[in-house]
Formats: C-alpha cells, sequence, structure tokens
C-alpha cells in the first residue's frame, strides 16, 4: 500500500486540528466554567491520589456500557453511547482545565511576569503537547486524563452537595479601579 504526499498531509492536518482543538477546550472550560473548574483545581490539589483512583473507576464504570451501546448498532443506543461518551469526554475536560489551573499557578509562582490568562494558556500547552512525546508522554498523558477525570467527576457530582468554599477565581474577581495621584483621570462618554 503506497500512501500519497495528500494522505501524509491529511493526517498531519488531522493530529494539529485535535491538539489546537483539544487546547481551546481546556482554556475554554477554565474560562467558561470557572466555579467547576476551580473546585477541580482544589480537588487535584488537596488529594491527588483519590481523583486519579476515581477517575480510573469512573472510566471503566463509564466507558464500557458506552462501548456496549456503541456496539448495539440500534439508533437509540447508539445514541445513548455517544451521549455517555461525550458527557465523559465533558467532565474530563473539566477535571483538566482544573489541571492547568493548577499548573498555571504554578508557573506565575516561577515567573513574576506571569499573568493568570498567560499562565493557563501555557499549561494548557504543555499539557496537549506532552502527550507527543514518545511513549513516556503517551502514559503520562494517560494518567492525568484519568486524574482530571476523577476531579471532574468531583467536580461535576460532589461539590455541589458538599458546601465547601472556594475562593473567587482570580479572572472573576473584580479589582476597583483608583483615580489615585498617579492614576490618569477617568473619563466618560
Amino acid at each position: 500500500m503506497q500512501y500519497t504526499i495528500g494522505d501524509v498531509l491529511t493526517f498531519i492536518g488531522l493530529i494539529v486540528g485535535l491538539l489546537i482543538s483539544i487546547w481551546a477546550s481546556l482554556v475554554g472550560f477554565a474560562l467558561v466554567f470557572p466555579h467547576k473548574a476551580e473546585h477541580a483545581k482544589a480537588h487535584l490539589q488537596n488529594s491527588p491520589w483519590a481523583s486519579l483512583i476515581l477517575g480510573a473507576a469512573v472510566f471503566v464504570l463509564g466507558a464500557i456500557p458506552a462501548i456496549v451501546l456503541l456496539n448495539l448498532h440500534m439508533p437509540i443506543f447508539t445514541l445513548a453511547g455517544w451521549g455517555l461518551m461525550l458527557y465523559l469526554l465533558g467532565m474530563m475536560v473539566i477535571g483538566g482545565s482544573g489541571l492547568a489551573l493548577v499548573m498555571g499557578d504554578r508557573m506565575q509562582k516561577i515567573d513574576y511576569r506571569c499573568s493568570t490568562y498567560r499562565g493557563l494558556w501555557r499549561s494548557a500547552g504543555l499539557m496537549v503537547l506532552a502527550s507527543l512525546v514518545p511513549v513516556f508522554g503517551w502514559v503520562l498523558s494517560m494518567v492525568v486524563w484519568v486524574a482530571s477525570l476523577g476531579a471532574g467527576f468531583q467536580a461535576v457530582f460532589l461539590s455541589g452537595r458538599r458546601r465547601t468554599p472556594v475562593p473567587i477565581p482570580p479572572m472573576l474577581a473584580h479589582h476597583p479601579v483608583s483615580n489615585g495621584p498617579g492614576d490618569p483621570p477617568e473619563f466618560t462618554v
């Protein structure tokens, strides 16, 4: 079987598009669902091993029924299988955005010029690029995504029941504008 340059470019374009969409999903979920991402961040910081074990259990108990439903080849079961699979992926991305926030906070501690958004973008990019490293990166990314699934599960299902106080994310905190002696005057139209 011979491959043409079009086949190779299609495969490379698919991989690049997939990586960019995963990066955009991590950043987007952290910005659209900041409280859930903060809950996932808290779970990953406080109990990472519990998130990993819970993620493995949720993956086994959620992915096996989804695969069985997808292989029944009846439209209603196929739809239910895809719905379950997308729900698991959504929880995984919420947990991954929490992990990106954890990594972003650590980047801010290292580089004082790094803003919250820049730390989030960089850490999400590192999570995605780590999956490109052969063997070690693949195993590491599988562990990271399973732990993210556990943290996302806890953020979606357990954080609403236990009313644990989570600080307001720095992205949502209101910073009052002061017109002190060094600030320019504020103009309104």
